[in-house]
């Protein structure tokens, strides 16, 4: 009767004796609800683990194998059917010892509580009017079920954000949104907030997570939830606005941040930068070592403290200069002090700085030592020679087997990497000695290796070290010679080569000095804005990346055999200066540019792959010079004029003043001197006349 009793309900009853490992009990109802017939259960008693959804697998599995009570356990979850449809189930389970037997017997109560119209939901009742905003949002939006965590209700703007059907949706939880490297923070989340017990009450915002969408894309997304009935369900809204380009933009700025401090501290140039009223509020770290300060000493001290008293006003001038021509860069020569006292001479291009509103925030300087550059350069070589001995002393690892896989030979990097000495790695083979790599790359790689008899090269990355390697297999009759490089670095270097360069084009895009550098075919990898603006106007085509460099030199093959040279002597490892003069092609007046030619090595020094080239218009400082050499050519005509041609009248003016008859001026020949005195006086005014004209016409027109 009992039998007879528990056919007739609904729901799924089963019996299941753990000790004979047999059903002694299953409802028909079982074939409803999940396509299979007792038959089926009673030929497989793993069935049911089986057909548990992998989502939930662990979980459930987990909670079978804890020590059981006589009290019910209840749980939800999700199985597949037969028919490859998602359910959701709710088992009340129970462990009981049968009295006649003593075995120990498994009653479980299953109701597949997938349908909808179980949950007997009506829109209207659970949010009012606002079923419209929740259906018509535009941003995504869902219920899930507590303690259960399953889904209950999405809005179209979700089912098209994350590329789930709403049928897809209704099987899951809100965990299987989340990647599984977040499950751990999600759950810690969950429990910390009372989530699942309904202990979070009120409107609130739980910050912005990690979700998943269908194609495996990382979504960002912003949650705030509030607690709701669904249906006599204890539930929980939620709206998920997607935030992913503010956060990936914010992680770029950042990156890009922590990229340019690193590229500020690493330069030999001077960088610093004062607020809108000239206190500092930055320098790098070159700025404090030449000069000896530290941080403390000058933040929010003004920009004067490190000028010399005599040009403390130009300085003034130039700040106020930037502040009035907001984008304009502004030059300045001035002489600092260190804080010994020390003067530098140093060179400067300043610029405003602007938020994003358009509003001046303060000024940013580039500085040059124009004064040690001697001693600089020598640094910087010393500094390059301990680097290139650094990188010369690093060995790969090295490792020899023979054609029985016996280890026969290490080297002292591979003694290090590995964490053991060699007495206890030779003479072992490598499978038994370092078993980890038989689900690696390496297992394959050296078979095969040996097999064909043939090099081979690969990178690989080791998850037990958290490295990547570079390794290079050589075969022989006697076994492999294998060398293996850790590139992990250069793995991490890669990542940031888009942002190294988008920002180190923004720096040197900021001065007006011409800068490119082309490989060793002559043709361009890079320029800067400048330089493509003076190409383009000198010799009226634009230049490429990878176009011929030579035919961009000017108008004739006599100017393009001139810069194959300028280009051959720095790929002959010269690094020089030189002074170029380049006429403008409308005007035809001279410019005239000191050009630094650099030659471009590998990494190791070993080949010279391009040059470097850095020009700086000096025009207007060759100006000045001539200028200056002019007047002091005009001043010792002058001086000339001055010694002999006025002498010589003055001296014959003084002889006939000494024999003029000063006590008889009736003297008849008094007037014969007369006469002379007037000649000796025109022959004075001559000389002045011609020295006004050495001073003011010669200016017009010079010597």
């Amino acid at each position: 009767m009992l039998n007879n009793l528990l056919t007739a309900l609904n729901d799924c009853v089963w019996a299941f004796d753990v000790n004979t490992q047999k059903y002694l009990f299953i409802s028909p109802s079982i074939y409803r609800i999940t396509d299979y017939t007792v038959k089926d259960f009673q030929q497989n008693k793993d069935l049911w683990n089986e057909i548990i959804d992998q989502r939930d697998h662990d979980e459930i599995l987990l909670a079978d194998q804890k020590p059981g009570t006589e009290e019910w356990i209840e749980q939800t979850y999700r199985i597949t059917a037969k028919s490859g449809k998602i359910k959701w189930m709710h088992q009340k389970k129970r462990h009981l010892i049968d009295e006649h037997t003593g075995h120990q017997v498994i009653l479980s109560v299953i109701d597949d509580v997938s349908d909808q119209r179980q949950i007997n939901f009506n829109m209207k009742e659970s949010l009012g009017d606002f079923s419209i905003l929740f259906n018509n949002n535009p941003t995504p939006m869902w219920i899930y079920e507590l303690p259960t965590l399953r889904i209950l209700k999405v809005n179209d703007a979700a089912i098209k954000h994350y590329g789930y059907t709403e049928n897809e949706f209704l099987t899951m939880t809100v965990r299987d949104i989340r990647p599984r490297f977040d499950l751990a923070k999600f759950n810690d989340y969950l429990y910390h907030k009372g989530i699942p017990e309904s202990s979070l009450h009120g409107f609130n915002t739980a910050g912005i997570w990690k979700h998943q969408n269908k194609k495996g894309e990382i979504i960002y997304a912003e949650i705030t939830g509030h607690e709701i009935k669904y249906g006599n369900h204890s539930c929980r809204i939620i709206i998920a606005a997607d935030v992913t380009d503010k956060v990936l933009q914010q992680e770029e700025m950042k990156r890009q941040e922590q990229f340019l401090t690193s590229l500020i501290d690493s330069q030999t140039d001077f960088l610093v930068r004062v607020d809108a009223n000239g206190l500092f509020t930055f320098a790098n770290n070159w700025f404090y070592k030449i000069f000896g300060y530290k941080k403390s000493d000058i933040t929010g001290k003004h920009f004067s403290l490190t000028a010399i008293p005599e040009e403390k006003e130009a300085c003034g001038q130039v700040f106020k200069s930037c502040i009035e021509n907001p984008g304009r860069v502004i030059n300045l020569r001035q002489s600092k002090l260190d804080k010994d006292g020390n003067i530098h001479w140093t060179q400067w291009e300043f610029i405003t700085v602007a938020s994003e509103s358009g509003e001046t925030t303060g000024i940013q300087g580039i500085g040059h030592n124009v004064t040690l550059n001697v001693e600089i350069e020598k640094e910087i070589e010393k500094a390059a020679d301990r680097l290139n001995n650094f990188i010369e002393s690093i060995t790969d690892y090295c490792f020899v087997t023979d054609n029985d896989w016996k280890l026969v030979k290490v080297n002292a990097a591979f003694e290090k990497l590995c964490g053991l000495p060699r007495e206890k790695i030779l003479g072992r083979v490598i499978w038994d000695r370092f078993p980890n790599i038989l689900t690696t790359g390496f297992e394959p790689a050296y078979r095969k290796a040996l097999q064909e008899q043939t090099s081979i090269q690969f990178v690989e990355y080791y998850q037990p070290l958290n490295k990547w390697f570079n390794a290079t297999i050589y075969p022989s009759t006697e076994g492999l010679t294998v060398f293996i490089r850790d590139i992990t670095d250069e793995k991490h270097a890669q990542e940031e080569i888009v942002w190294t360069k988008n920002n180190l084009e923004a720096l040197i895009n900021n001065t007006e000095d011409l800068t490119w550098s082309i490989d060793k075919d002559g043709r361009y990898v890079y320029m800067n804005t400048a330089y493509r603006n003076r190409i383009t106007y000198t010799v009226g085509t634009p230049p490429k990346e990878g176009d011929d460099a030579y035919i961009h030199s000017g108008h004739t093959e006599k100017i393009n055999e001139e810069w194959r040279s300028y280009y051959q002597r720095a790929f002959l490892g010269e690094r020089y200066v030189t002074r170029h003069e380049s006429p403008d092609p409308n005007t035809k007046e001279l410019s005239y540019f000191e050009v630094s030619f650099n030659p471009i090595y590998k990494a190791t020094k070993s080949e010279i792959i391009g040059v470097g080239c850095f020009a700086r218009d000096i025009t207007e400082r060759l100006k000045t010079e001539k200028a200056m050499i002019e007047q002091n050519e005009r001043l010792k005509n002058i001086a000339s004029l001055s010694s002999h041609e006025l002498r010589r009248p003055v001296a014959s003016m003084m002889g006939l003043l000494n024999i003029l008859d000063r006590k008889n001026f009736s003297n008849p020949e008094n007037e014969q001197i007369m006469d002379h005195l007037f000649t000796v006086t025109n022959e004075i005014d001559e000389v002045i006349r011609l020295i006004v004209n050495k001073t003011f016409i010669d200016t017009r027109y010079p010597l």
